[in-house]
Order: structure tokens, then C-alpha cells, then sequence
């Protein structure tokens, strides 16, 4: 932590959020449910996560891998370029563009994007990776906030309810 005194916990943005413990515990309850329940698949929520951190320049984000989510390294090498890339299927290529947009530009996203995006996920497809990457951008922007250092992570699972937010 940079500025923040007293916080205990495993990983440095866990620890900062305990500082709080009951909005901690309903943050990691509604973050963790995009990967426990598997809304969708953990590739991609990986990928879009990852994609937000780079555009915030977010190190601490960009510090924790999931090992099992399935992306490549070359995957992740190419992500800046994710658009110039054949590493990236089509329904990837639709969520990066929501990912894409999402910090700094939501009001650019067309009703062509969203309807490739309803088109590869359905509607609540549709609804659980906007939230999910609304909630990447978040953590990006608390990590900055509270000054998390960068601390690398291979977490073995994807983010869970029950478990550290890394």
C-alpha cells in the first residue's frame, strides 16, 4: 500500500477493501459470482479484465494472471493489438470492443455493437458482461485510488466469492 495504514490480508486490494470488511464481503459476493457461477466463460471475462487494466494502465490489475481462465500468453502479448490480431475468435473480438469502450468511451458503443454482442451471448450474456466489465473497470480505478501496489498473482482460480480478491 502506498497510503494506506493497518489493512491485513493476502493480497494488497483485498487487504485495502478490509479496511472495510462488510463492503469488502458483498464487493467479493457480487464480483465473485461472474466466475462461480460461470455466466460466461472464463476466458473471456480474463480477457476483458485484462484488456481495461492495460487501457487504465493499472499495474496492480495487470499483476494477477489466471492460471486455469484458459487465455494464452501469446493472447494476452497480443491483447493491445487485440483488433489487428487472429489470436481472438469473433465472439471475443465483440467483447473486447465492449471492453474496448467501456472506461472512456460507453457512449460510443452503437446498437450494432450490442446487437453482435446479443447476437454470440443472448440478452443476459449480454447484461453479465457489462456488468463485469463495469466491475473490471472498477476494481481498476479503486486500485488507483487506493494506491494497491502491484503485486504479482498467478491465481490458480479465477476471482471467487469465497476467496481473496487478488
Amino acid at each position: 500500500m502506498t497510503w494506506l495504514e493497518g489493512a491485513e490480508g493476502s493480497a494488497p486490494f483485498d487487504a485495502a477493501l478490509g479496511l472495510r470488511p462488510e463492503l469488502r464481503d458483498l464487493y467479493a459476493a457480487f464480483y465473485g459470482k461472474l466466475w462461480d457461477e460461470e455466466l460466461l466463460p472464463a476466458s473471456l471475462l480474463e480477457l476483458c479484465r485484462l484488456r481495461v487494466a492495460q487501457l487504465h494502465d493499472c499495474e496492480a490489475e495487470l499483476a494477477v494472471r489466471h492460471a486455469e481462465s484458459g487465455v494464452s500468453d501469446a493472447q494476452v502479448a497480443a491483447l493491445a493489438d487485440w483488433a489487428g490480431s487472429d489470436l481472438f475468435s469473433e465472439q471475443e473480438r465483440a467483447a473486447l470492443t465492449l471492453a474496448e469502450k467501456m472506461p472512456w468511451q460507453h457512449h460510443d458503443l452503437t446498437d450494432e455493437e450490442y446487437a453482435d454482442l446479443n447476437a454470440h451471448f443472448g440478452e443476459s450474456g449480454v447484461v453479465a458482461l457489462t456488468i463485469g466489465v463495469a466491475l473490471f473497470d472498477a476494481n481498476c480505478r479503486l486500485r488507483l485510488a487506493l494506491g494497491t501496489e502491484p503485486a504479482p498473482v498467478e491465481a490458480p482460480m479465477p476471482a471467487s466469492s469465497e476467496g481473496p480478491i487478488y
